[in-house]
């Protein structure tokens, strides 16, 4: 994923004897193995930052132990991903989860996605739109790299990939205009933030290609790390991104809110449709129709488009929900989103108002780790029962 790899020796271990997690236990001794992988994790300006290493220090508080910082050191690529491979009490952060490396190390995640892109300079003549057009240029790639992995995957040959061990090697010859490459196959946020720092501002260069879909970044442990010992980190770093405080945010949200720059969908005529086909079928048979969306039967749940109705009394309770059961019944009020945002508050308000109307918001997405913009469309509707109810449907938006 890089050349320099940074490593994060844990000094101070849990001191609890029901968990089996002292100083003498396999995690006193885990060395944490982090790549330069900006936003995720990186240093910059003496410090270390970053997703992953703030998350890992959440999960870390909840198994009582802590995270010094101070012992982060930097190590070469092919040092740091062959010790995180060979050498026992060991963890690669944040590395991509592919099926190439599934079973070379034992898993805990997923910590967000991560899409690859091929970057090119807009001086150079480079136009892909498949895997064939791809093989017409000379692509760099870091050595054993998760790029790497994903430009064989779609079918580029191994004569067009030019192997390097270090990003900032192939960023100068792309800025010299060498004529051994024609472009850089990297993931997107972190080829972005190394470009700006190497000086090539956004004007100069374009992404030209993505390889395939987002794809997971996880924690990789080393294969010998006892499972019970995987587990109760997976097990924290559930409880991270699950356990809400009393604004309806966890500290994931709050961590991922901080660093990633959020993304959008567009795609307003379905939600309208189906908001108005809900309010219709409730206003002729309120009780079945409501049955059915809490069943979360079709057309009230896409789970093509992962579009789905949510319905709401003008209390803010959930009456049905199409995509999470367990929410019938539930109370929103006062619910926000990571920047403090009480939405379904404006969303009932604005439809008795209103009638009709938009909310956006920042919210997680059950088909993928991260944060995202999210709209929603809502209409007041009165049911054949007589009552009110705010009928809804949303999308993640992407620019």
């Amino acid at each position: 994923m890089g050349k320099f790899f940074l490593s994060i020796v844990v000094l101070a271990m849990l001191s609890t004897p029901a968990l089996g997690l002292n100083q003498t236990s396999p995690m006193g001794k885990l060395v944490y193995i982090i790549d330069q992988y900006p936003p995720f994790n990186f240093q910059e300006d003496g410090k270390f930052k970053g997703i992953s290493i703030d998350l890992l220090e959440k999960m870390l508080n909840r198994m009582d132990s802590n995270l010094n910082r101070s012992s982060i050191q930097l190590l070469p690529w092919s040092q740091g991903y062959q010790t995180a491979l060979k050498e026992r009490n060991t963890v690669f952060l944040s590395v991509a989860r592919l099926p190439e490396w599934d079973s070379l190390f034992k898993w805990v995640g997923p910590i967000s996605p991560t899409k690859t892109v091929v970057f090119a300079m807009k001086d150079r003549p480079v136009r892909i739109t498949s895997s064939r057009d791809a093989n017409k240029y000379k692509i760099g790639v870091v050595h054993n790299s998760a790029e790497q992995l994903l430009l064989t995957r779609v079918g580029v040959n191994a004569k067009n990939v030019v192997q390097e061990e270090d990003d900032n090697i192939i960023i100068k010859m792309l800025r010299s205009g060498s004529p051994d490459i024609d472009a850089w196959a990297r993931a997107e946020l972190p080829g972005i933030w190394q470009l700006n720092k190497s000086g090539i501002i956004s004007k100069d260069y374009e992404i030209v290609y993505e390889l395939g879909d987002e794809v997971e970044l996880y924690y990789a442990f080393n294969k010998e790390t006892p499972d019970s010992l995987v587990q109760e980190f997976q097990g924290a770093l559930n409880l991270t991104k699950q356990e809400k405080s009393a604004d309806g945010t966890s500290d994931y949200d709050k961590i991922l809110y901080r660093n990633l720059p959020i993304r959008y969908v567009n795609e307003d005529e379905p939600i309208i449709r189906l908001v108005n086909k809900a309010s219709l079928d409730i206003e002729k048979d309120a009780p079945g129709t409501l049955m059915k969306i809490r069943a979360g039967e079709h057309p009230y749940k896409d789970k093509n488009t992962l579009t789905y109705i949510y319905v709401y009394d003008t209390n803010v309770t959930f009456v049905a929900h199409a995509d999470n059961p367990t929410l019938n019944g539930f109370n929103f009020k006062g619910m926000a989103d990571v920047t403090g945002k009480k939405f379904a508050d404006e969303t009932v308000a604005g439809a008795i108002k209103n009638g009709t109307g938009w909310v956006d918001y920042i919210w997680t997405n059950p088909a993928k780790s991260g944060l995202y913009y999210k709209t929603a469309y809502y209409r007041l509707t009165v049911g054949s029962d007589g009552k009110q109810y705010i009928v809804c449907a949303g999308k993640y938006r992407s620019k």
